[in-house]
């Protein structure tokens, strides 16, 4: 299915940009056109401040060509659909992985297969940026994990914050956890199993009983 995207057009001829917007309309209704021109300096503004999806650019322009836009705006990174009268820049377009190359005058289905491209694209970027921010919330919550340890007393599992435990006190195979707030915590765990878990936090064994928080 066809989703809503953006383009811009750049072209020296208003009667191309015209019939580019016209086809638009009719093949690909979803496709708005945020603005147009006939000047690389004039679209590269443009472009910058609403980063359309697409860029469709004639190749020579008066005095200019729109590799030069490229070379402007090398982050770009939307899809660039070339719309030429000349077929011999094919090989250029392809150097700078152009998503398509459309020969004037325009036919209505290869319009419509480069926009296609674009949209699928887009849907690689979208979900790309999806799965990065994903990793990067699970490696928030993974690290906030890493700053809490499981402690099950009788009644219950409780997980607690590393920072919250001023020391831990042994007896025979039990460990109680003094906490910041007053709280005590029994575990039937010996202090041993804790030491190593906890020494990468600031606690050090000052006897055999005892593990201290010395950041408290």
């Amino acid at each position: 299915m066809m989703q809503n995207l953006t383009c811009y057009i750049l072209d020296d001829e208003q009667g191309a940009i015209d019939n580019l917007r016209n086809q638009l309309q009719v093949v690909c209704p979803l496709v708005t056109v945020t603005g147009s021109s006939s000047s690389v300096a004039v679209a590269a503004e443009a472009i910058v401040k609403h980063n359309p999806d697409i860029l469709f650019l004639d190749i020579r322009l008066q005095g200019e060509a729109g590799f030069d836009l490229l070379n402007i705006l090398p982050d770009y990174d939307g899809s660039v659909i070339f719309v030429t009268a000349h077929d011999e820049y094919g090989l250029k377009a392809i150097k700078f992985s152009a998503t398509d190359y459309l020969l004037k005058p325009l036919d209505a289905a290869e319009l419509l297969a480069a926009v296609e491209k674009a949209a699928r694209k887009r849907e690689s970027v979208i979900s790309k940026a999806q799965i990065s921010m994903l990793l990067q919330s699970f490696s928030n919550q993974k690290q906030s994990l890493q700053k809490k340890i499981a402690l099950a007393d009788v009644d219950e599992i409780r997980y607690v914050d590393i920072d919250a435990i001023v020391y831990c006190k042994s007896v025979n195979s039990y460990t109680t956890f003094f906490l910041l707030d007053g709280l005590k915590i029994t575990v039937s765990k010996g202090i041993g199993e804790y030491e190593e878990l906890l020494m990468p936090y600031g606690f050090v064994r000052t006897h055999q009983s005892y593990l201290v928080n010395k950041n408290k």
